[in-house]
């Protein structure tokens, strides 16, 4: 493993547990899989410690376990995925709270301190007094938060960032909207197995199952096993996920007389709040509780595709607008729940002409439930809308005239002329079934904008047809972003004169310098500069090619060529490195302002700087906030660099992630 992302680990550990759990994390990935003595040994650690220290990496599932037999020993290995993840609280706590509301993302933020909790565990914490809520380990919105949140300079205040939970019955909703969304997932027995050590019992358990003479080579054996142990993997994947079945408690339902709750039934969560956002539990029809002793924990890997679907969003709003960018955003947030089930995972019986109908595809209807029905989407496109007026808004008379267009006609159905469509009450974003027809064709236009651009945001599900299922290309996509990506790095550290020349590289392939200088339309002279410097940065290579066995190199054929995977694994090692340096320098700055912040921070002066510090001093705490704020901001931004370059692709997700 690069020792820049094992510094990076190592120092999120070490801000998030303590020295003790960051020596053996280190020890771990230096020495790879241990036994807990030899564990103990190599770190110079007690076995008692270390059994402590390990018992706080496995709750946070940064180390994985496993065992050969009941009576083998237990070996450890590190979980770097989810050691990087430490990074990421921020991000995913700000993507929850956009989605499903600021009690949501506080609920989610809790979880992340803890690992992973019980649902019982968490219901008691939040019944908890005040004074007693800190010893519980779950945050309400008061603990371990700032009086002033810098933004752009400026102090916000905090009143509407701390949403509390007020109730367990609104816990027990929050945590099924989670669960039903895939970010909350339940902890079970195989969650901390290592990647191998699953792959091989589910192999195990295929060959004792179907092949008892453990004969799998050939062709055809070969094929057949490669399915079997997908199936068997997503029969896995199933019996872990969260059911409403199988999980919910029907004990201690809260409902309403005369209602009964369907737990099958989906709920429509945009009623009172856009695109998803928690609603009233008062509002609910009926709320089932959690079993008590069900554990969940925060899955990241559904997080990485809510980021990428940030994302993508963005890169698509930028050519085409918000409303457009706002449609593509639902047809993402749609596709997320169907692209888990096929990621890293190969259909090996689907023939190369059927490699489309494999693409995660989403109806319109799915993706109108998932956009924000205030948004309004005739605005941006021509032609469509809920009405159509002449130009100027007059008829031939100089009156003014509302010409309705009636496009269920065909089939018998009158429009209702009885007043004015603007004036119907709305329920929902929607009052009848013409209004929602309205709506999806307005959406329907946008994704074919989406479609037309360059880029091929999306498609259609089946090629050449007018079906209403929207597929996204994220492999085609994603591939673009890591390109984009690369290019606009080499761009800022070089110039458009190495960029303009890894992209000759790059499209057609090995080349001489001659051949570059001639493409590039610049003197040979300045082209060898520029081959020399990004071969000194790795950024490209030289193959000889030499004509004799002398091997001199006046009789040596130089070919340049650009390697976009050794770019790509470059830059990311680059990125963990800036990332490890980045959190190295805010406790060197916390030291220059130690003096304030220990008087900031005491009993008597918190909550009241402006009363009880003097103006140099408020200026200074003033300064050093905003200097974290600058720095965790830009470990933030790198941290994008690495969703796009390792997570978007999702080639290396695999069951146990």
């Amino acid at each position: 493993m690069a020792q820049n992302l094992v510094e990076l680990c190592t120092i999120l550990i070490e801000n998030h547990l303590g020295d003790l759990a960051a020596q053996i994390f280190t020890t771990l990935a230096e020495h790879g899989r241990l036994s807990a003595p030899t564990l103990a040994a190599h770190a110079n650690i007690p076995l008692v410690r270390t059994y402590t220290g390990l018992a706080t990496l496995l709750e946070e599932q940064l180390v994985l376990h496993h065992a050969a037999e009941e009576d083998a020993p237990t070996y450890y290995s590190v979980s770097w995925r989810n050691a990087y993840n430490l990074v990421r609280h921020i991000n995913v706590v700000s993507l929850v709270t956009e989605r499903h509301g600021e009690a949501a993302g506080q609920v989610v933020k809790n979880i992340l301190q803890l690992g992973h909790a019980r649902v019982g565990d968490l219901t008691d914490a939040y019944n908890l007094a005040p004074g007693s809520k800190r010893d519980s380990g779950v945050e309400t919105g008061a603990n371990h938060v700032p009086e002033a949140v810098m933004v752009n300079g400026a102090a916000k205040s905090q009143a509407t960032s701390n949403q509390r939970v007020t109730s367990a019955s609104e816990l027990h909703s929050i945590l099924r909207t989670l669960l039903r969304f895939g970010i909350l997932v339940k902890v079970g027995t195989r969650t901390l197995m290592p990647i191998a050590d699953l792959q091989e019992q589910l192999q195990e358990a295929v060959i004792v199952d179907q092949f008892p003479d453990r004969k799998v080579t050939g062709p055809k054996k070969a094929k057949e096993f490669a399915l079997a142990v997908n199936d068997l993997k997503r029969k896995w994947r199933r019996d872990d996920a969260f059911s409403d079945n199988s999980d919910a408690s029907s004990r201690g339902a809260i409902k309403r007389p005369g209602e009964h709750f369907n737990p099958n039934k989906r709920l429509k969560l945009n009623g009172n709040k856009p695109n998803g956002h928690m609603v009233n539990v008062d509002c609910e029809p009926s709320v089932s509780k959690l079993p008590l002793d069900l554990i969940v924990r925060v899955d990241f890997t559904r997080c990485s595709l809510g980021l990428r679907s940030q994302r993508l969003q963005k890169l698509a709003k930028r050519p085409l607008g918000s409303a457009t960018g706002a449609v593509y955003g639902a047809l993402l947030q749609a596709l997320e729940d169907k692209v888990y089930s096929v990621r890293g995972e190969s259909d090996e019986s689907a023939k190369d002409d059927d490699a489309e109908k494999v693409l995660p595809s989403a109806d319109l209807s799915q993706i109108a439930e998932m956009l924000d029905p205030t948004i309004d989407l005739g605005s941006s496109i021509r032609g469509v809308g809920t009405s159509k007026r002449l130009p100027n808004g007059t008829g031939t008379d100089g009156k003014r005239k509302h010409v309705i267009d009636n496009e269920f006609a065909e089939i018998g159905i009158k429009p209702e002329i009885s007043g004015s469509e603007d004036d119907e009450p709305t329920t929902n974003g929607f009052s009848s079934y013409r209004n929602h027809a309205k709506r999806v064709k307005m959406i329907e236009a946008h994704l074919v904008l989406l479609q037309e651009h360059s880029k091929e945001f999306c498609k259609r599900a089946r090629a050449g047809s007018t079906s209403t299922e929207w597929g996204v290309d994220f492999e085609t996509l994603t591939d673009g972003l890591i390109q984009a990506e690369l290019d606009t790095t080499i761009a800022a550290r070089f110039g458009s004169t190495h960029l303009r020349v890894v992209r000759l590289l790059r499209e057609r392939g090995k080349l001489e310098e001659k051949q570059v200088a001639s493409f590039a339309m610049t003197r040979i002279k300045d082209i060898r500069a520029v081959l020399t410097e990004l071969q000194s940065e790795s950024l490209a290579e030289a193959q000889e090619l030499p004509k004799d066995n002398q091997r001199q190199p006046s009789r040596t054929t130089y070919l340049w060529y650009f390697d976009p995977q050794r770019a790509q694994s470059l830059i990311l090692q680059q990125t963990y490195k800036a990332m490890a340096r980045t959190l190295q320098r805010i406790p060197f700055e916390r030291e220059r302002f130690r003096t304030i912040i220990e008087k900031a921070e005491r009993t008597d002066i918190k909550g009241q700087e402006q009363e009880k510090l003097e103006t140099h001093e408020r200026q200074l705490l003033r300064e050093w906030r905003e200097i974290e704020e600058r720095l965790l901001t830009q470990v933030s931004r790198m941290d994008e660099v690495v969703v796009i370059l390792r997570d978007c692709s999702g080639r290396d997700v695999s069951l146990a992630t």
